[in-house]
């Protein structure tokens, strides 16, 4: 199997397992994506859309749909009218920490399921890929 191969499938059932097991029938994965990456003093629309790989377009319908629901809140910048700052409000910090609490025993599930002398490499060459990656990240912006 080609490595790209390896990847595609790699990401298939990660998310079909992020479906299964931290989505329930009141957040999609793109939202849950949102609400677990926005930090406890807000991010800018535009570093949020970077982070998630979407467009701002794409940020903002994702957005509005958590505003009407009361769990995500849109400011100006203090220093710089121009930039909108997304932060939660109290029950998107709930959430988010629901999610969290979802996202860590699943976690958890994964790394049981591992072998016993497994785990430890397993780990390291996992943190070692993220690493690749955000290195390959960097070098694109």
């Amino acid at each position: 199997m080609e490595f790209g191969e390896l990847l595609k499938l790699f990401l298939l059932d990660l998310q079909r397992l992020f479906r299964l097991k931290i989505v329930d029938g009141e957040l999609t994965l793109p939202q849950i994506l949102l609400i677990s990456c926005i930090p406890d003093d807000g991010i800018d629309m535009t570093s949020m859309a970077q982070q998630l790989g979407v467009d701002n377009s794409t940020l903002t319908r994702l957005v509005d749909v958590l505003i009407k629901r009361d769990w995500t809140v849109k400011t100006k910048d203090k220093y710089d009218r121009r930039i909108t700052i997304l932060g939660l409000t109290n029950k998107g910090q709930e959430i988010q920490e629901q999610i969290e609490e979802r996202i860590d025993f699943f976690g958890d599930t994964v790394y049981a399921s591992i072998a016993i002398e497994d785990r430890d490499e397993v780990k390291e060459i996992l943190s070692s890929f993220h690493w690749t990656l955000s290195k390959m990240l960097l070098r694109q912006g």
